[in-house]
């Protein structure tokens, strides 16, 4: 391509950028960016060199009582909490002298909540397979913010049990809050394709954990064109109570044998977990597990690349959203190879999908014509739009999965296009060394989403930015 083509290419690519963020009816009506920490800790990892804003972390960022709070480690690799008053206070952070971070394992992130009921911030870090290291605050410390000390002795020593005598080995901790303002907490126990995932209830009145179960299961049997696997472990892209109080899982299988992730599964509780159902609504009998009669909602072959842990939201009318990236396998002719040839299938042929179930229980797909990123996040607004956060690269080569040049991306969809009108909305210029998390609850309570950013640093194993860009939005019918 000549030099005058090249130039007309570009320009005809800028002009289709701009009119799309120009006609979105979804976009971003102002954007403020404030720095946490900018001595963040990166790390060489096997899979990513970050460590702060993975995928996995739920939660990262969490707004309670007119305060935003965010996790990390900093770059003298100590657990950090840091907090602020909204909207635009300056951060003050507690840095944790009594744990040394030691791995270069980007799994080991750590994880947050808080319990509206008693206000207690609880802190679990450094798992992967671990021994649980778990800390939590004084009683009313999120909720008098104004008046309790906010420092290292707020929280009690690190513990490595939750329920009285039973010490735990764990993977992926995830906080999250009930209707009913208590906590609850989620884990994997053992490994990648042989794990099962927990749930354990925080009793506000007593200060207490109990009721540890089981909620999904690595047994039964799975066969395909790659083979016979009998083991698995689940990796959810979310767990979400809907405003009548049911709880709605979605994940994918690993299988202990080669290949991707495979197939959409959803079941939801009417108990808090405690009892599941599939979903035509009928009580599953055991744990759910891979042989579970109508809980794969979506076929999705393990040649098709599917990436787990991705992003899930329930909307106003409780309908379930579900955002992940995969290939198809017209796709992947296209991009000049063929199924199974790769384990997560070319760049170039990878596509964001968006499944999501309606009020009668009927899942519906959409394929979207965006370049895909890193593994994306969605909210949902009062009118029911969605919107999309990622890290990726708006236009440029083949390689779409270049940390280097990783900008923060935000498209959205409107619910009265059923969501077919996905288009790029805004983007925040990085490059950002992480996965885009978000502050569910301020995006609930406030409509602002405040996004979890790191800078890539500048050398190999050096620190950087962290930061939050806090978006407002505007929606034109």
């Amino acid at each position: 391509m000549n030099l005058s083509k090249h130039k007309i290419f570009l320009a005809n690519i800028y002009f289709l950028l701009l009119t799309t963020l120009v006609f979105s009816q979804v976009k971003v009506s102002k954007e403020e960016i404030s720095i946490v920490d900018e001595s963040a800790l990166t790390v060489n990892g096997k899979f990513s060199s970050g460590i702060n804003g993975r995928t996995f972390q739920k939660d990262a960022i969490i707004s309670h009582k007119g305060y935003q709070y965010i996790v990390h480690y900093n770059d003298e690799r100590r657990v950090c909490v840091s907090r602020r008053k909204l909207p635009n206070g300056i951060w003050n952070t507690i840095k944790f002298l009594d744990y040394y971070f030691k791995s270069n394992d980007s799994h080991n992130c750590i994880s947050m909540g808080i319990c509206p009921n008693d206000g207690t911030i609880h802190l679990a870090f450094d798992h992967h397979g671990d021994t649980l290291h778990y800390r939590v605050s004084k009683k009313g410390l999120a909720n008098n913010p104004e008046t309790m000390v906010w420092e290292a002795s707020s929280f009690g020593p690190i513990i490595s049990e939750l329920e009285k005598g039973s010490q735990i080995k764990i993977t992926y901790p995830k906080f999250w809050q009930t209707p009913d303002g208590n906590l609850q907490f989620n884990y994997r126990v053992r490994g990648s394709g042989d794990g099962d995932r927990m749930l354990v209830d925080y009793n506000a009145k007593t200060g207490k954990w109990e009721n540890t179960r089981q909620i999904d299961s690595a047994k039964g049997v799975f066969k395909d064109e790659l083979g016979i696997s009998k083991s698995r472990c689940s990796y959810p892209n979310g767990y979400n109570y809907d405003n009548e109080g049911k709880l709605h899982a979605t994940w994918t299988w690993r299988e202990n044998s080669q290949g991707a992730n495979h197939d959409l599964i959803y079941v939801y509780s009417d108990d808090d977990g405690n009892t599941w159902k599939n979903n035509s609504g009928k009580i599953l009998e055991e744990i759910p597990h891979v042989n579970s009669p109508d809980v794969v909602v979506q076929s999705i072959p393990r040649v098709l690349g599917l990436m787990n842990d991705q992003g899930q939201t329930i909307d106003s009318k409780n309908r379930v959203h579900v955002v992940m990236y995969h290939c198809t396998e017209e796709t992947i002719t296209k991009a000049g190879s063929s199924l199974g040839a790769s384990r997560w299938g070319p760049d170039e042929a990878k596509r964001y999908h968006h499944y999501w179930r309606d009020t009668t229980g009927n899942w519906h797909h959409f394929e979207m014509n965006l370049k895909v990123g890193n593994r994306p996040k969605v909210f949902t607004d009062k009118h029911d739009n969605l919107i999309m956060i990622y890290a990726g690269n708006i236009i440029g080569g083949k390689k779409s999965y270049n940390q280097n040049k990783r900008d923060l991306i935000i498209a959205t969809a409107t619910a009265k296009n059923n969501w077919k009108d996905w288009s790029i909305t805004h983007m925040v210029k990085g490059p950002f060394i992480n996965d885009m998390l978000g502050d569910f609850y301020r995006w609930k309570n406030e409509r602002v989403l405040s996004i979890m950013v790191q800078n890539v640093p500048k050398g190999k194993r050096k620190q950087s930015n962290l930061k939050v860009v806090d978006l407002t939005f505007d929606y034109k019918p």
